[in-house]
């Protein structure tokens, strides 16, 4: 029997996204059109640090060079409620410990809604047209009371 195209392609993919370096293989292959020696390639210069929920699994990987840290979840996982700020904090708060603070950056046209509600703040903008972000300390959602 014949294995239909649609499933041969899914299983090459599939391959793809497994391991620590998934959710960024993922992402820099399905989102950014690189090829995965490109994306592999890519990721040589970071240090992966995966995320790993104890009710979900590995959910996303934190790439890490020096100070400056990226976030990539895995698809399934990026709908509203799954990566959400409290286990992110958890996740975060032993990285931010040891290095004292954290930065980011992010493409012009992208949202900063998300790491600015983490906490992260505005540096300025880089040479290239960056944004630059920095994390000195994570900031908790406001717990919302219920009067009576």
């Amino acid at each position: 029997m014949q294995v239909p195209s649609d499933i041969k392609t899914y299983q090459a993919r599939a391959r793809n996204y497994t391991g620590d370096r998934g959710p960024w293989l993922e992402h820099l292959i399905e989102d950014e059109g690189l090829t995965h020696e490109q994306a592999v390639e890519m990721l040589s210069h970071w240090e992966i640090i995966p995320y790993i929920d104890s009710e979900h699994g590995h959910m996303a990987t934190l790439l890490k060079r020096n100070k400056e840290v990226h976030l990539a979840a895995f698809r399934r996982f990026r709908k509203k409620g799954y990566i959400n700020v409290a286990r992110l904090a958890e996740f975060f708060q032993p990285i931010l410990d040891k290095e004292v603070f954290l930065v980011t950056k992010l493409a012009g046209n992208e949202s900063s809604t998300f790491i600015e509600h983490l906490g992260f703040e505005q540096l300025g903008v880089t040479m290239s047209g960056f944004r630059t972000f920095i994390l000195n300390e994570i900031k908790y959602p406001e717990v919302k009371s219920c009067k009576n």
